[in-house]
């Protein structure tokens, strides 16, 4: 039995330390599986990098609330990854599920992107057209811990606001990331932004000096939209030719490679297959866990309790015979004690009542009433109630002790043991009769709920 319950007890420890060794190695596959796709992605292998982003995601569990953050980061990956290959569809599909991850972070860098991701998509499939989803950042700045995207953030409100010709806010968010440019790179992407919002407020010297500045960039996407912006501007060949010179050059370049549209419907029906496959293994093993543990459970409470309900017979007789002569025992003493009680409040009664009768006192009540017809005058009321209390003072002890007699149930028990009746109580009482037989009634009451031996309590009944 000891054995069993040890079993019991160490089968839990094992679920669960397997089930933790479990989650730590399934952790460390995704880690691993991004790291290749990211690989992949900087070598332009973008079919190759989305085989290895859809493994990642697979290997996570989305109920697990530790999983979130990765299950955000590599939605978002894959996302921006499919937004590059211009699968747009697909791309909002996954930056809406990183969404659902992302917004349980209190760290709201990622579902920032994650709402980026989203504006750029309905940007490009709308040709410009604009699109509230942005503005939705704004209210996640303060919980932005990561200082890049506070300024891709801050930088796409700005450009937002530019399209939207509500230049003020536009200035305002391009002059708050200025200071979170960490690189020149950043820098002149910045002053492009800036030159767009003069020359859109109609300021065009400082629209040329910022433009200019952009000019400068070593990136070759900015430099071009700097001359393109000078050209506009001021109508001077010089600009039209180095931005078609830097057209040429982007033209010549080896262009990006894209995810294969076919080969990625092919790879997330195999991952939802892969997926539901293996909810069908989960569950089925939940099933077989669960009923393993309510069989070592119910074995182990079948023997504990047979063990309890079963013992030996003769120690059931043994006690049933004690707990019947405890029952025999505690009979008797109660009624002993009930007995004593009545035969000692019937001694005091009768050596006072033989002496009570004899007064004068007493006499002059009696003749006073007249067997009932005349009620007690108030001085003599009081005088017999005082005789009374001092006449019979161990005998109200014994009565307010055991049946919590009031001084008005005390005075009645007094008058009715010295013989006189219903009416005669009642003239001493200045009462009605009826009400001398409702307090009669209470009084044998009190008196059988403590005296339950009815032989004894005939004995003391009114």
């Amino acid at each position: 039995m000891l054995r069993l319950i040890h079993y019991i007890s160490v089968f839990p420890l094992f679920i669960l330390l397997f089930s933790c060794a479990g989650r730590v190695v399934e952790a460390d596959k995704a880690s691993t599986y991004f790291e290749k796709g990211v690989a992949f992605e900087d070598k332009n292998m973008f079919d190759s990098a989305a085989v290895y982003y859809l493994s990642a995601i697979s290997s996570l569990d989305s109920s697990r609330i530790s999983d979130f953050d990765a299950l955000g980061a590599y939605y978002n990956r894959i996302a921006l990854l499919l937004f590059k290959s211009n699968i747009n569809e697909e791309a909002e599909k996954m930056f809406r599920k990183a969404i659902t991850f992302n917004s349980m972070l209190s760290d709201k860098s990622q579902l920032s992107e994650s709402y980026r991701g989203l504006w750029k998509c309905y940007y490009v499939d709308k040709e410009g057209g604009i699109d509230t989803t942005l503005l939705k950042t704004i209210e996640l700045i303060p919980q932005i811990e990561s200082e890049e995207e506070l300024y891709k953030t801050k930088n796409a409100l700005s450009y937002y606001f530019l399209i939207s010709g509500d230049y003020a806010s536009a200035m305002k968010y391009n002059s708050e990331i200025r200071p979170l440019c960490r690189d020149s790179v950043l820098f002149y992407k910045s002053c492009l932004v800036r030159g767009s919002i003069f020359c859109g407020e109609g300021n065009i010297d400082s629209a040329i000096y910022y433009t200019k500045e952009a000019a400068r960039s070593d990136y070759i996407y900015t430099k071009t939209s700097a001359y393109e912006s000078l050209y506009a501007m001021t109508g001077d060949s010089v600009y039209f030719e180095s931005y078609h010179s830097l057209c040429d050059s982007i033209a010549g370049m080896v262009k990006p490679a894209k995810v294969n549209s076919a080969f990625y419907g092919e790879l997330i029906n195999n991952m939802n297959v892969e997926y539901s496959r293996r909810i069908h293994d989960r569950t089925l093993l939940s099933i077989v866990c669960t009923a393993v543990v309510v069989v070592l459970v119910s074995i182990f409470l079948f023997y504990f309790f047979r063990r309890k309900i079963i013992p030996n017979k003769q120690h059931i007789e043994v006690e049933e015979e004690n707990n019947r002569e405890t029952s025999t025992e505690i009979e008797k003493r109660t009624e002993a004690l009930q007995r004593e009680i009545v035969e000692r409040i019937g001694e005091i009664t009768a050596q006072k009542n033989k002496r009570f009768v004899k007064s004068e006192f007493f006499k002059e009540v009696t003749e006073y009433i007249e067997g009932g017809n005349v009620f007690l005058t108030i001085s003599l009321r009081d005088r017999l109630f005082k005789s009374l209390r001092q006449e019979y003072a161990l005998l109200y002890q014994f009565l307010t002790a055991y049946f919590s007699f009031s001084d008005e149930e005390f005075y009645f028990f007094c008058l009715s043991s010295l013989g006189l009746n219903t009416k005669e109580c009642a003239a001493c009482r200045s009462v009605s009769v009826s009400a001398i037989r409702v307090l009669r009634k209470r009084i044998n009451d009190k008196m059988h709920k403590y005296i339950t031996v009815e032989e004894l309590f005939q004995e003391i009944k009114l």
